[in-house]
């Protein structure tokens, strides 16, 4: 199987903007100079779900399945000082040119671990005494297709089995229209606890499942955090459409 074309491409809305593109499909976009700025909508929503989980500048621990250009573990050590983060990917080459490219901050507390997203989920869920997370964000794509095992109420449980109390699992979910995969990982999170609330958010257009495009879907086992649904419809990116509760179901299984 050839190796993945891995580029660099200079934001045209930036001087300081760049965008990771892997075979030629825009990845991550970092802003080395403002790690705050989180250009992708799914990831500025992410962004959200993550100043909501704590007080705002209060240190956190998050695990990343999945690791990019490292777009919000840079967002969080930018904007929770502190704060102590695990990344998880795959793709050594990717990972060696990212941080060859964009190096991480000196300051940043992240260990980076080259491997599997299920295989570092059993080896985390194993250690006993081992840290707890706050949040657990799940962006797992090769090109533009998720492995199969995100879907698995086994994999969804492990990720929600990893959470402090209060703490939460948010999912960027690439979706066509009908919303065939957000369906199956809202499912997946259900079927490992049926007690969790679940949010989801997106563009009107997505969400409604007439057009392709991203969602992120949240699952909260304690609750979801306060006012994380009025910050993720009034902080933009707009449009939004934000669903929870019995407008989430509707929208997910159609009227009882």
């Amino acid at each position: 199987m050839a190796q993945p074309r891995i580029e660099f491409e200079a934001d045209v809305f930036s001087p300081t903007g760049i965008t990771l593109l892997v075979d030629g499909t825009a990845q991550s976009h970092v802003d080395p100079d403002d790690p705050t700025r989180l250009f992708f909508e799914y990831v500025r929503r992410i962004g959200h779900v993550l100043d909501a989980v704590r007080p705002a500048g209060e240190p956190i621990r998050a695990l990343h399945l999945g690791g990019g250009a490292l777009t919000l573990p840079r967002y969080v050590a930018a904007t929770r000082p502190g704060s102590a983060q695990v990344v998880v990917e795959h793709d050594a080459d990717l990972v060696a040119v990212v941080l060859a490219r964009l190096p991480l901050p000196d300051d940043a507390d992240v260990d980076l671990r080259l491997a599997d997203a299920r295989d570092a989920l059993d080896v985390l869920g194993r250690s006993t005494g081992g840290p707890r997370f706050d949040a657990v964000v799940v962006d797992l794509y090769a090109r533009l297709e998720a492995p199969s095992f995100v879907d698995e109420p086994s994999f969804m449980g492990g990720c929600l089995g990893l959470l402090a109390p209060g703490g939460l699992v948010v999912v960027n979910v690439a979706d066509a229209p009908g919303l065939t995969r957000l369906r199956a990982q809202a499912r997946a999170f259900a079927r490992a606890d049926p007690g969790a609330e679940l949010l989801v958010a997106g563009d009107p257009g997505v969400v409604s499942g007439a057009e392709e495009g991203n969602a992120i879907l949240v699952a909260a086992p304690d609750g979801l955090p306060d006012g994380v649904a009025e910050r993720l419809a009034s902080a933009g990116p707009f449009p939004s459409a934000v669903l929870a509760g019995h407008r989430l179901d509707a929208a997910l299984w159609g009227p009882c």
